[in-house]
């Protein structure tokens, strides 16, 4: 692996450990026929940690637009990423899933509902002493929480991210000629997306292929 001198120009055929925000200046212009990246993907991975998601936005931009000027006429970048299937997104309401098998009561929202209808006044621990359960069970069924042990955490979606790398190419003067879907098999032990009421993981990732303006070499 070569040392990294932080002012010379890298040398071709060797192995270099760092961050491409600062190597990639350092590549000769116009030297590179194809690139291929596999940035963070933003899962709260530890090499990861430290970057907000703004950072992170920022990091995939700047490392497209420093590819345009070391890459070939006619060269190709190649992305490949996968979307955030765990993006916490603070303004969704946080709702806790109901899981029916592992209730400790069979009371629904339309029991409690009837007897509200029939008892106005009820607060939730009056309801609570009426059937017989927690206040917080009372709040879980007409709410999808719970005061005092309820979901603090930000409720997390599913976010894209091709429109996103697309934009920063396209604006860099790059153009996307291709896209591919990686096929691989799904971690699912110790997968962050593993929830008893979404059991899903992703089962494979985005190869974007960009191109740069000019004249394509090949011998087939």
């Amino acid at each position: 692996m070569a040392i990294v001198n932080l002012f010379k120009s890298l040398a071709p055929n060797a192995i270099y450990h760092g961050d491409s925000q600062e190597l990639l200046g350092r590549i000769e212009q116009e030297s590179i026929a194809l690139s291929i990246w596999s940035p963070p993907y933003y899962v709260g991975k530890e090499y990861e940690k430290d970057l907000s998601f703004e950072d992170w936005k920022n990091l995939l931009r700047k490392v497209i637009k420093l590819h345009f000027p070391i890459v070939k006429p006619g060269g190709f970048l190649v992305i490949n990423i996968a979307d955030i299937l765990c993006y916490k997104d603070e303004t969704m309401p946080k709702i806790m899933a109901e899981n029916i098998s592992r209730r400790k009561i069979d009371l629904t929202k339309e029991d409690i509902l009837k007897v509200v209808q029939q008892h106005p006044n009820w607060n939730r621990y009056k309801l609570a002493e009426h059937f017989g359960c927690s206040e917080q069970t009372i709040d879980r069924r007409l709410n999808g929480n719970n005061i005092r042990g309820g979901k603090y955490q930000s409720q997390t979606r599913v976010y894209l991210v091709g429109n996103l790398i697309e934009k920063a190419a396209t604006d860099t003067g790059f153009y996307l000629y291709d896209r591919r879907i990686w096929v691989k098999d799904a971690a699912w032990e110790n997968s962050r997306w593993h929830t008893i009421s979404y059991r899903s993981v992703d089962e494979s990732d985005y190869i974007y292929i960009f191109w740069k303006t000019g004249i394509k070499k090949f011998d087939r």
